[in-house]
Protein backbone atom coordinates (compact mmCIF):
# COMPACT_ATOMS: atom_id res chain seq x y z
CA UNK A 1 0.00 0.00 0.00
CA UNK A 2 1.37 3.38 -0.99
CA UNK A 3 1.79 6.28 1.42
CA UNK A 4 -1.16 8.11 -0.20
CA UNK A 5 -3.36 5.01 0.11
CA UNK A 6 -2.44 4.80 3.81
CA UNK A 7 -3.34 8.48 4.28
CA UNK A 8 -6.69 8.01 2.54
CA UNK A 9 -7.34 4.91 4.67
CA UNK A 10 -6.64 6.91 7.84
CA UNK A 11 -9.04 9.60 6.52
CA UNK A 12 -11.71 6.87 6.25
CA UNK A 13 -11.74 6.32 2.46
CA UNK A 14 -11.92 3.15 0.36
CA UNK A 15 -9.99 2.91 -2.92
CA UNK A 16 -11.41 1.79 -6.28
CA UNK A 17 -9.59 1.63 -9.64
CA UNK A 18 -11.36 1.39 -12.99
CA UNK A 19 -11.43 2.84 -16.53
CA UNK A 20 -8.39 5.10 -16.13
CA UNK A 21 -9.55 6.45 -12.78
CA UNK A 22 -8.58 6.05 -9.17
CA UNK A 23 -11.47 6.82 -6.86
CA UNK A 24 -11.42 7.25 -3.11
CA UNK A 25 -14.89 7.01 -1.59
CA UNK A 26 -15.47 7.94 2.03
CA UNK A 27 -16.78 5.04 4.06
CA UNK A 28 -19.89 7.08 4.88
CA UNK A 29 -20.28 7.54 1.08
CA UNK A 30 -20.77 11.31 1.28
CA UNK A 31 -17.48 12.36 -0.32
CA UNK A 32 -15.43 11.04 -3.21
CA UNK A 33 -12.15 12.14 -4.71
CA UNK A 34 -11.41 10.98 -8.24
CA UNK A 35 -8.05 11.06 -10.01
CA UNK A 36 -8.39 10.95 -13.82
CA UNK A 37 -5.15 9.40 -15.01
CA UNK A 38 -5.34 10.37 -18.71
CA UNK A 39 -6.18 14.04 -18.22
CA UNK A 40 -4.41 14.43 -14.86
CA UNK A 41 -7.46 16.11 -13.35
CA UNK A 42 -8.82 15.69 -9.84
CA UNK A 43 -12.50 15.88 -9.00
CA UNK A 44 -13.95 16.20 -5.52
CA UNK A 45 -17.62 15.36 -5.16
CA UNK A 46 -19.22 16.25 -1.87
CA UNK A 47 -22.61 15.24 -0.58
CA UNK A 48 -24.82 17.20 1.75
CA UNK A 49 -23.02 18.13 4.95
CA UNK A 50 -19.57 17.45 3.47
CA UNK A 51 -18.66 20.57 1.52
CA UNK A 52 -15.01 20.95 2.51
CA UNK A 53 -11.76 19.09 2.05
CA UNK A 54 -10.08 18.47 5.39
CA UNK A 55 -6.36 19.01 5.92
CA UNK A 56 -5.98 15.23 6.26
CA UNK A 57 -7.69 14.72 2.88
CA UNK A 58 -5.59 17.47 1.29
CA UNK A 59 -2.41 15.81 2.55
CA UNK A 60 -3.55 12.50 0.98
CA UNK A 61 -4.44 14.25 -2.31
CA UNK A 62 -1.03 15.95 -2.46
CA UNK A 63 0.77 12.68 -1.77
CA UNK A 64 -1.23 10.91 -4.51
CA UNK A 65 -0.35 13.71 -6.95
CA UNK A 66 3.33 13.14 -6.19
CA UNK A 67 2.96 9.39 -6.71
CA UNK A 68 1.11 9.87 -10.00
CA UNK A 69 3.49 12.66 -11.09
CA UNK A 70 0.61 15.10 -11.48
CA UNK A 71 2.91 18.08 -10.99
CA UNK A 72 0.71 20.70 -12.65
CA UNK A 73 -2.67 19.13 -11.99
CA UNK A 74 -5.87 21.04 -11.43
CA UNK A 75 -8.12 20.59 -8.43
CA UNK A 76 -11.78 20.94 -9.32
CA UNK A 77 -14.55 20.97 -6.76
CA UNK A 78 -18.12 20.69 -7.97
CA UNK A 79 -20.19 23.56 -6.61
CA UNK A 80 -23.67 23.09 -5.24
CA UNK A 81 -26.36 24.81 -7.25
Amino acid sequence: MSKADELFDKADFNKYEYNGKIEYLSREKSHEIIFYLNTKLIESRCGIGSEYITMQELQAINEKCKELRMDGGIVYERNKI
